[in-house]
């Protein structure tokens, strides 16, 4: 039965033609995320993309390999003051500086008040004053919480950023920032989880719509067998396609531009200001496993609400709804707490590890996807016994 299930959903041209989209997509993706990948060679203003990118900026960037002590923070800030001193031209200076380019951008967003970045900060500050980097992070953020007035939350927040252990590991790591530090990996996973939404919106509201449910329900197993095969076809579909999508997607990347970095913490790359003291690699899971929990719920709800409602449109709408909705509710300012907590956020995690979103919940302070990732995970299992017994009560008409 459940062999059937599954070949009723490849069968249709349709179906085959989705996914050769989604397949489409995943290398239009991929090359766009490598291709923004960029060396600057200063002479004639010309830049190398992609591959030839990567080489060019390894050498350089692992020449500041190792441990961004005080001594490596202070030999950035002279050596960036003395390149921009003796270059001809703002060019000229942004190749010299590629190689600790990552370096000079944490002192930038160590020291640049908040929600106001200045990119040349570091050509002004003293050496001295940014060896001070880790200390000014840690301070920085009590100043920005003294004003709240929520002395748990700031001793939530203040503790993780101690945690942090310091002097940061650095290594070449464009293959990981291509892959997690771009808007490509959330928008993949959007379209990936509209995508999986139409496969499977026919599980169960195909019978319906062939006016086959009489028979159905009128065999043996039609209220129990034939439903049970119904719902791990549906999960299989979702599983294998997600988990097919993400990996393809992450081996292209980082095949093309290096697996290097996986150690160091997400701090030294985009995150200077996350509160989850985690490293690429571990990103790399958090956000897979989130995204996979995302995915499953919303479309084991989008299943459900099909058996409720029969009609094979609504269950294709509702993974689009749940996953492009909240984002643009969640500007407006009396829905963002709210929205916050939505299913949709667990397909945008990468994007939101710098957040410093938390909740209190029984006395104690939790990060938002410290919430969000056991939550939707149960009530992902939840759904299932409801589609179970929704579908298998369902009358024929």
């Amino acid at each position: 039965m459940l062999k059937y299930e599954i070949k009723k959903i490849f069968l249709k041209p349709v179906n085959r033609i989705v996914l050769m989209v989604l397949a489409v997509i995943i290398l239009i993706g991929s090359f766009l995320a490598i291709r923004d990948v960029k060396y600057y060679r200063g002479e004639n203003h010309s830049a190398l993309s992609g591959l030839s990118a990567a080489r060019q900026l390894k050498k350089e960037k692992n020449q500041w390999k190792g441990y961004i002590t005080e001594e490596v923070i202070m030999r950035v800030v002279e050596e960036n003051k003395t390149i921009k001193l003796s270059s001809d031209s703002p060019d000229n200076a942004l190749a010299l500086c590629q190689g600790f380019e990552d370096i000079r951008h944490l002192i930038n967003l160590g020291f640049s008040e908040t929600g106001n970045y200045d990119y040349y900060l570091c050509d002004n500050i003293s050496s001295g004053k940014a060896a001070g980097l880790y200390e000014r992070r840690i301070s920085k953020l009590k100043e920005e919480l003294s004003a709240s007035g929520d002395t748990k939350t700031a001793d939530f927040l203040v503790h993780q950023y101690e945690k942090l252990k310091t002097p940061l590991y650095y290594e070449y790591m464009e293959g990981w920032k291509a892959l997690l530090d771009s808007q490509y990996l959330p928008t993949l996973m959007i379209i990936t989880i509209v995508i999986i939404g139409f496969l499977v919106s026919g599980v169960f509201s195909n019978e319906f719509h062939l006016k086959a449910d009489s028979i159905f329900f009128s065999t043996e197993f039609g209220r129990n067998k034939a439903i049970s095969a119904k719902i791990k076809a549906g999960f299989l579909i979702i599983t294998v396609v997600y988990w097919s999508v993400m990996l393809l997607f992450s081996a292209i990347i980082l095949g093309v531009l290096g697996f290097d970095g996986a150690g160091c913490m997400i701090q030294a790359g985009e995150n200077w200001s996350s509160l989850y003291n985690i490293t690429y690699f571990q990103s790399w899971l958090l956000t897979m496993f989130g995204g996979y929990i995302g995915n499953l719920f919303i479309l084991m709800l989008a299943m459900f609400i099909s058996v409720i409602s029969r009609s094979t449109v609504i269950t294709i709408t509702i993974p689009f709804a749940l996953s492009c909705a909240p984002m643009f509710l969640g500007r407006i300012p009396l829905f963002t707490d709210i929205m916050n907590l939505f299913p949709d956020m667990l397909l945008r995690m990468c994007a939101f590890l710098d957040d410093l979103t938390v909740y209190e919940i029984g006395g104690k302070v939790f990060g938002v996807y410290a919430i969000l990732i056991p939550v939707y995970l149960l009530l992902s299992f939840v759904v299932v016994p409801l589609i179970y017994c929704s579908y298998k009560k369902a009358e024929v008409k």
